[in-house]
């Protein structure tokens, strides 16, 4: 069992076999969006085909036009989970900060968890970005799971 899919189920956020679970992912780039589609298809074969998995997309690029930030804003306060799939920075953009501060707001009480998912540790810290999501987390009264891609076998 993934063990971050596990931390999720042990958090009550997911249930032990939840029927659907939507998912809404921010990502930067090409490379972060094979992270998410990968997070998500192992988190369909965790839960098995009696569980439908529902994937809500949003280059961060999209999020600079007010009007798909606020569509993205209401997708994200009705997923169960929202996953945010970044390389090391020392902040996220502007337009990024503005969605999350919309969907966090919007949200309400509804059950859900952030997850991010991060290049490896080597590449680079992903501290501060790590600290904001967490306070977004806390806010939005969310569980809140972080993944650094593994180190590559060194052959």
């Amino acid at each position: 069992m993934d063990p971050l899919i596990a931390k999720l189920q042990a958090a009550g956020r997911l249930g032990k076999n939840p029927k659907k679970v939507a998912t809404l992912a921010a990502f930067e780039d090409a490379s972060t969006e094979t992270r998410v589609n990968e997070f998500c298809r192992t988190l369909g074969r965790q839960f098995g085909s009696k569980c439908e998995v529902t994937q809500q997309m949003w280059l961060f690029n999209e999020l600079r036009v007010a009007q798909l930030r606020g569509i993205a804003a209401g997708e994200a306060s009705r997923a169960d989970l929202v996953i945010v799939s970044v390389h090391h920075a020392q902040s996220f953009p502007g337009e990024v900060l503005e969605w999350f501060g919309l969907w966090v707001a919007q949200k309400g009480s509804r059950p859900a968890a952030l997850v991010a998912l991060f290049d490896p540790a080597y590449v680079g810290d992903s501290t501060a970005l790590q600290s904001y999501l967490k306070e977004a987390a806390r806010k939005g009264k969310m569980e809140f799971l972080v993944r650094a891609e593994e180190t590559p076998d060194e052959n």
